[in-house]
């Protein structure tokens, strides 16, 4: 699975794990020369903190699939189009291990996989270019993109 891009669950619901929260954390420590935050950042775990799911479709379906899991805020969030913090949103599938659910096994392979640990591996290697860039050079980052393209 790549970040910051749609991917579509075989039940039809429309996702994308969103790095906006950590874009504009790197954001603020350019325009603030302040960079503590990056540098609490060392394993991709600890990018979780940072990332957020957007569910684009079928947000309904999934929340009467996984209601059982499900707070109030959290709904709200999901039917708006908002994102949700990836801890909360991989929190929805709990669930016991004889209990059929497309869903859950489709989402905790995703994260699971080769391919998504890559892709948190490439960020935090951005993120630790872009911290040693802001040490280095006073906050000037050329053309500094998380894009996993």
């Amino acid at each position: 699975m790549d970040l910051d891009k749609i991917y579509v669950l075989q039940t039809g619901v429309s996702l994308k794990i969103s790095t906006i929260a950590l874009q504009e954390l790197i954001a603020n420590a350019i325009s603030k020369q302040k960079f503590p935050e990056l540098e609490k950042i060392r394993s991709t775990s600890d990018l979780y903190a940072y990332l957020s799911v957007i569910v684009c479709e079928g947000a309904e379906d999934l929340i009467s699939r996984r209601q059982r899991w499900i707070d109030q805020k959290i709904k709200t969030d999901l039917i708006a189009g908002h994102p949700v913090s990836f801890r909360s949103f991989c929190n929805l599938f709990w669930r016991n291990l004889d209990e059929d659910d497309p869903d859950g096994d489709e989402w905790q392979k995703m994260i699971a996989s080769d391919q998504f640990y890559f892709q948190l591996t490439i960020l935090l290697n951005k993120l630790r270019i872009a911290e040693r860039s802001l040490q280095n050079s006073k906050g000037v980052l050329p053309e500094f993109s998380l894009s996993s393209a």
